[in-house]
C-alpha cells in the first residue's frame, strides 16, 4: 500500500515539475540531455513523440530521493543567505565594514536559455564569491549528483582510474555557457557527488574547455535534426547500447542489437 501511495505521489510530481517547466516549450532541447543520444533529443523536442516506457516504481523513488537531496543541499545556501549575510550586514557600523560582507552569495534553480542553440534548463547553483573582491566576484557554477556507493568509489578511490561523466560534464557545461553570456565571465565548474548509500560528499572539478564541447554539441545536434530523424550509430545515437534500455521512447524507437 504505502509503495503504491508514493509511487502515485512521485508520478503526481513529476508531471507538476514537467507542467511547471516545459509545458508550452516541448521544441526546446534539455540542457540535461546533452551527451545523449541524438535520436532521444529528436523524439523528444523535434517529434514530441508521447514517452512510453516510463520509469518503474524503484527508479521513480531513487529519482525522487536524488530530487530531496537537491532540495536539502539548495535550501541550506538559501539559509545561508538569508541568515548568515543578513546578519554580517546588521552587525556592520559603517559602509567600509558592509563591503566585506556578502562574501558569498548563492542562487539556485537558475533558469538558463541559449536561444541560437534551442536549449533551455535549470542550474543546480550559482556562487558569486567575493572572497577576493566584492567589485569582481568570480563567478562559480555548481551541479548535484547522487550516486550509487560504487560509482562513488570509482570516481574517489585509487583503486580505480578515475572516469569522468560525459553526460555530467556536458550538461553543467551546457549551463556554463549560458551563465557565461550572462555575466560575462565563468571562472570554475564543478560537480557536487552525494554518495546515497553513506552520505558523503565530494566535489570534482569540470574544465572550462568542456564549454566549448557543449556549444559544438549541441550546433551538430541542431544541424543533424534540420535532416530529419538520425541513423543509428553507436557513439551518437545511442551514445552507449546499455542506455536504451532506460530510455523513455524505446518502444518507438526499436534500436537493433548493437555490437
Amino acid at each position: 500500500m504505502f509503495e503504491q501511495i508514493y509511487h502515485k505521489y512521485l508520478l503526481h510530481k513529476n508531471e507538476e515539475n514537467r507542467k511547471n517547466r516545459y509545458e508550452g516549450k516541448e521544441s526546446w532541447y534539455h540542457a540535461s540531455g546533452a551527451s545523449f543520444c541524438s535520436r532521444k533529443l529528436y523524439f523528444e523536442s523535434v517529434e514530441k513523440a508521447e514517452p512510453t516506457n516510463l520509469p518503474n516504481k524503484r527508479s521513480s523513488r531513487i529519482m525522487g530521493l536524488g530530487t530531496a537531496i537537491h532540495k536539502e543541499i539548495q535550501d541550506s545556501l538559501i539559509y545561508y543567505n538569508n541568515i548568515y549575510n543578513n546578519n554580517n550586514i546588521n552587525k556592520a557600523t559603517n559602509k567600509d565594514n558592509i563591503a566585506q560582507c556578502n562574501i558569498h552569495n548563492f542562487h539556485t534553480e537558475g533558469e538558463i536559455v541559449l536561444e541560437d542553440l534551442n536549449v533551455r534548463g535549470y542550474y543546480d547553483i550559482l556562487l558569486e564569491d567575493a572572497t577576493d573582491s566584492k567589485d569582481n566576484p568570480l563567478i562559480r557554477l555548481y551541479d548535484i549528483k547522487t550516486i550509487s556507493n560504487f560509482a562513488y568509489r570509482k570516481k574517489f578511490t585509487t583503486k580505480y582510474i578515475p572516469e569522468p561523466s560525459m553526460s555530467h560534464y556536458m550538461q553543467l557545461a551546457t549551463y556554463g555557457l549560458a551563465v557565461q553570456r550572462k555575466f560575462g565571465t565563468l571562472d570554475s565548474m564543478d560537480l557536487i557527488y552525494y554518495n546515497k548509500d553513506d552520505s558523503r560528499m565530494k566535489k570534482a572539478n569540470v574544465p572550462l574547455e568542456y564549454l566549448s564541447k557543449a556549444h559544438r554539441y549541441w550546433k551538430v545536434i541542431n544541424e543533424e535534426h534540420t535532416k530529419g530523424l538520425p541513423m543509428f550509430n553507436l557513439g551518437t545515437s545511442p551514445y552507449k547500447d546499455w542506455m536504451c534500455n532506460y530510455c523513455q521512447f524505446l518502444d518507438h524507437c526499436k534500436p537493433p542489437q548493437f555490437k
